[in-house]
């Protein structure tokens, strides 16, 4: 498992990211000439990572973009303004989770004080809304903790064993918008059979991921047609959009899919 310092070493010195201005540059100039190989995809695979490690190097060398994703201009639209400050960065991703309907699920019974869990909680936009709009209870894990109140994930990148362990049926509500784009294939089913753990019966499973689309820029693809996303230098697989229900068929009936333009799937799904 490669460590911090052998992670910055990749990034900074092979890659040449050395901040957001150069790996700007290199997603606009030089990424769609690239195809992913065997030897890129290893190179700082969630796999091969100390995973906390990894998100410490990226907040350190790219500042807010680890959290809110703005790189690149978005393919459609806009942005309303720039993202120049953690709030400004809460603000764009509350506006997502309020766009994929998470925040309505969370609302519908706000006098009620039920658990709700958040894998990467970024600056923490759901955690306000959910303390400052409903009565629940907020519980939070990331891989690099930026708020108060928010579990360090393991190395491997999935919530605390204990901690899942002890919370068994326990939750209402297991959120993750803009996760699992950057998890590798286990660790996916890692975080859905967490859900499966700490959910009661009736609970919802509330997330979102990019699928494999003819949408997808053709440097997205291998060699055998196979769709990696890829951020900081990081591949991770993208799953035809069968293998994201096939996540989540055993345990859980799923209420409804909505599609964005740019191929991310919302998912809301039910506890049996």
């Amino acid at each position: 498992m490669k460590n911090y310092r052998e992670i910055k070493r990749i990034i900074k010195d092979d890659l040449g990211f050395r901040d957001i201005a150069a790996y700007r540059k290199w997603a606009e100039d030089v990424w769609p000439s690239t195809r992913p190989t065997p030897e890129t995809i290893a190179r700082l695979s969630p796999e091969e990572v100390d995973n906390c490690a990894f998100w410490e190097v990226c907040d350190e060398l790219f500042g807010s973009d680890p959290v809110c994703n703005m790189a690149l201009a978005p393919e459609v639209g806009a942005l309303p303004y720039p993202i120049e400050t953690t709030m400004d960065a809460n603000r764009m991703n509350l506006r997502l989770a309020k766009s994929f309907g998470i925040t309505a699920f969370l609302e519908e019974h706000a006098q009620a004080r039920l658990k709700v869990f958040e894998a990467g909680p970024g600056y923490g936009s759901l955690k306000h809304f959910v303390e400052t709009q409903t009565n629940h209870l907020y519980y939070g894990v990331d891989a690099v903790p930026r708020i108060s109140g928010v579990m360090r994930a393991a190395k491997e990148g999935l919530a605390p064993r204990d901690f899942v362990a002890s919370m068994h049926g326990q939750f209402s509500y297991f959120v993750a918008t803009n996760v699992f784009q950057h998890l590798s294939r286990r660790q996916r089913l890692g975080y859905v059979a967490d859900a499966t753990t700490m959910l009661r019966k009736g609970g919802l499973l509330l997330f979102n991921l990019t699928v494999d689309t003819s949408k997808l820029p053709p440097q997205s693809r291998d060699a055998e047609g196979n769709a990696w996303a890829v951020h900081y230098g990081q591949y991770t697989p993208i799953p035809k959009p069968a293998e994201a229900y096939d996540m989540v068929n055993a345990d859980f009936d799923v209420l409804y899919v909505t599609q964005r333009f740019d191929s991310i799937l919302n998912f809301a799904c039910l506890r049996r």
